[in-house]
Order: C-alpha cells, then structure tokens, then sequence
C-alpha cells in the first residue's frame, strides 16, 4: 500500500508541476512578443519636429496620428505649430505631416507618386523633407516664413529636402 501512495503522489506532483507549467506558459509567451499596431511610432520624426519647433520659435499645439492610404506607410502623425496655441493665428500656424515608411523603396515610390500628382505642390508654400525612412511635408500660409525655418532647422538635423 506505501508503494501504491508513493505512486500516486509522485504522479500528481509531475500532474501539478505540468499544470503549473501550462498555465504559466502563456503568460510567458504573452511577455516576450513585441507590441504590435498598426501604427508604431516613428520616435525620430518627433524628435526632429520637436527640435525644429524649438529652433523657429513655435509651440507644439497638437499632435495625432493619421490613417492613410499609401503603400507601404506604417506610421502618420499630424503636427500643429504656432508661436501661441492658445490662439493660434491662421498666418503663423504651420501643420508638419510625419509618414514613416517601411522601406527606402516604399518612402521613394510614395514620393514619386506624390510629385506627380500634386504638380503645384511648391505654389502652397508647402516643402517635404526625407530622413531615413521618414518623410515631413511642411505648409502654411502663403508668405509664412516658419515654413523654411522649420526646413532649415530639419537640414540641419539631417534631413535633405525633396524637391
């Protein structure tokens, strides 16, 4: 009879310890997968529009994430920048479009696709600038000179300008 109550504790012991290791299992599993979204943050692209703010003398008003509908596109975020958020001036606001791309190639081809759909681009006081795989279109106002601050400041950081 000992021998049969050594057995069965010994079966119920690898019982628990199995159990025990199944239940904590996905736990584990759960803590070691990357975080995952649609959109993963592009954490250059804030920095360079946070120094370039700083460096043209305007605030960061606001900021959100975009959806768009471009190939290749992982991340979008629209910036507002004024000298005064608390009443913003439509001459003084500029807005700065960040699209992160996957690839160099995903980031070229989008441009492409860009300049040749909106041929007009430069009339609206508007300029894009890449960094890696990060692309920055600036606009304001006609006459709004923030618009080549900000893009001066962006060189400076190392972006270069699409022209």
């Amino acid at each position: 009879m000992a021998t049969h109550n050594a057995s069965s504790a010994g079966k119920g012991a690898a019982i628990l310890v199995i159990l025990c290791f199944l239940g904590i299992m996905p736990v584990l599993v759960w803590v070691t997968l990357p975080e995952t979204g649609p959109y993963p943050p592009v954490p250059t692209a804030s920095v360079l529009v946070q120094t370039a703010a700083a460096d043209a003398g305007l605030n960061i008003c606001s900021s959100g994430l975009l959806e768009v509908d471009i190939p290749g596109a992982q991340h979008a975020e629209l910036y507002q920048l004024s000298p005064d958020c608390r009443s913003p001036d439509p001459a003084t606001t500029v807005q700065i479009l960040i699209v992160g791309f996957t690839t160099t190639e995903a980031r070229n081809e989008a441009i492409v696709r860009a300049q040749t759909t909106h041929l007009n681009w430069q009339a609206t006081n508007t300029a894009a600038y890449m960094n890696g795989t990060v692309v920055m279109v600036i606009q304001g106002v006609p006459a709004n000179q923030a618009v080549d601050e900000l893009g001066t400041s962006l060189i400076g950081q190392g972006s270069v300008r699409i022209i």
